[in-house]
């Protein structure tokens, strides 16, 4: 009698087993929902923007790599050579510039000035003459006639003079202030080469832009690649999801942010947990690689169920099962 008693927890035991375990593995459970998938991951082709040689690698397959970190380099001894050929004119244009800002152009106004030095000069000699002659027209020594002529000949020289100095202030500002413009349009057209010439030279190193792992290597060391050839492929195995689908039945039902258990062939023991994250809005059929016609002309909805995966257990491709729980996980025991 004893023993008879001593069984019945035990049996009891096994009865409560059971049926927790017929819940999560049982279809039919109104309490929850069966999916089956792949695990998803975020994976980026890193690729260079320009061509070259590959003259280091930095990183393997397998190898853990942060965002950020340098993960390759294509030869940059042209693109150096470039940038300091840009720079170079750079500093000429920046000289012009300020020699500019500072003085005059001394050839052409040099010209200009001795133009109005030689009217000056022609000025003084005709009024001194118009003067005289005026004395003498005064005196009645010389006639009308010569007095006009001198006359006009100082008006004209005044004249030359007035032009003269118009001229020289004109070309003093309006040839600066013209030189001066093209000399700036020259240094802001070498400052963006020299930007350009920047800028192509960072693209000759690559960097990660995401944590992870390197999933893939598709380029050794010495190869010329093309601008968009994959160098490696980077997979951040802490961001995992499950794609999978459900019936259009159950679109009701499934809602953002319910529990979902999750299992693997890789580890059939071990149960991953996740979340639902998103739910498409448009229905399409069931996805080809299913096995049966008459499943893959049925409408479904797709879902993503972010898992756990802080052990990095969880690969990419790899098909994986779920339970959504659709209820409490204590109403549905």
């Amino acid at each position: 009698m004893n023993k008879k008693f001593l069984l019945i927890p035990f049996v009891a035991l096994i009865c409560l087993v059971s049926l927790i375990l017929s819940r999560f593995l049982n279809e039919s459970d109104p309490g929850t929902i069966i999916i089956s998938g792949n695990i998803e991951l975020t994976e980026v082709k890193l690729s260079f923007k320009i061509p070259g040689r590959v003259v280091k690698r930095f990183v393997s397959e397998g190898q853990k790599v942060q965002a950020g970190a340098l993960v390759a380099r294509i030869d940059s001894e042209e693109l150096r050579q470039e940038l300091k050929m840009n720079e170079a004119e750079r500093e000429a244009a920046k000289a012009y510039l300020k020699e500019l800002q500072v003085g005059y152009l001394p050839e052409e106004v040099s010209q200009a000035e001795a133009r109005l030095k030689q009217a000056e000069a022609d000025f003084d000699r005709l009024n001194a003459d118009y003067s005289r002659q005026k004395q003498l027209y005064k005196e009645d020594v010389i006639s009308l006639r010569e007095f006009d002529l001198s006359q006009a000949a100082f008006a004209v020289s005044q004249a030359k003079v007035l032009e003269a100095k118009e001229n020289l202030t004109l070309l003093k500002k309006g040839i600066r202030e013209e030189k001066i413009a093209q000399a700036k349009a020259r240094l802001t057209k070498a400052e963006e080469a020299v930007s350009l010439a920047m800028t192509r030279l960072s693209f000759a190193e690559l960097t990660s832009p995401i944590s992870g792992f390197v999933l893939q290597d598709y380029i050794e060391e010495g190869e010329f690649v093309q601008p968009g050839t994959p160098i490696i492929s980077v997979g951040n195995l802490d961001e995992v999801y499950l794609k999978a689908y459900i019936d259009e039945m159950d679109l009701s039902r499934v809602k953002l942010g319910q529990h979902v258990k999750i299992t693997t062939d890789s580890y059939p023991d071990k149960i991953y947990h996740g979340v639902v994250s998103f739910i498409s809005q448009e229905a399409e059929f069931t996805p080809k690689n299913v096995q049966t016609e008459k499943q893959r002309v049925k409408l479904v909805y797709r879902i993503k169920v972010d898992v756990d995966n802080k052990e990095h257990e969880l690969k990419g491709g790899q098909p994986a099962d779920g339970l959504i729980m659709v209820t409490p996980l204590q109403d549905t025991l």
